[in-house]
């Protein structure tokens, strides 16, 4: 798995762009969430998209929903925003949606659209 964190002005609006490529385990995930939301911090910056389009998840349903249902483990605020675009893994990502929805969160997934990912972060900010 490899990955880069890129800070990006969109509409003049600050916001990290984490890129993820590869097989990504439940460890790996974690790390790179902790990167992120460290840069977020560091930073001041409250709006993300994580861009998993050419990642393959390793890991099985019950780790996607756990991540969700447990989200204050990453240490996301509730003034975060994260978007999350997706291209495969469409029923793990399907049902941590319906859970990120159902706990209130600020994470929305978007299906390999980056551009209405980056339209909804600046139309909550």
């Amino acid at each position: 798995m490899q990955y880069k964190i890129i800070l990006e002005e969109y509409s003049s609006q600050k916001q990290i762009h984490t890129i993820v490529s590869g097989l990504m385990n439940e460890i790996n995930r974690d790390i790179v969430a902790a990167e992120t939301v460290r840069k977020m911090r560091e930073e001041n910056i409250t709006n993300v998209i994580w861009d998993i389009r050419e990642t393959n998840l390793d890991y099985s349903l019950v780790g996607s929903h756990l991540v969700i249902a447990d989200i204050a483990k990453l240490e996301l605020m509730n003034t975060d925003h994260v978007a999350v675009v997706y291209r495969n893994d469409e029923d793990q990502h399907k049902h941590a949606s319906n859970v990120a929805f159902n706990r209130s969160t600020n994470i929305q997934y978007f299906k390999d659209n980056i551009e209405d990912a980056r339209n909804w972060l600046f139309k909550i900010s």
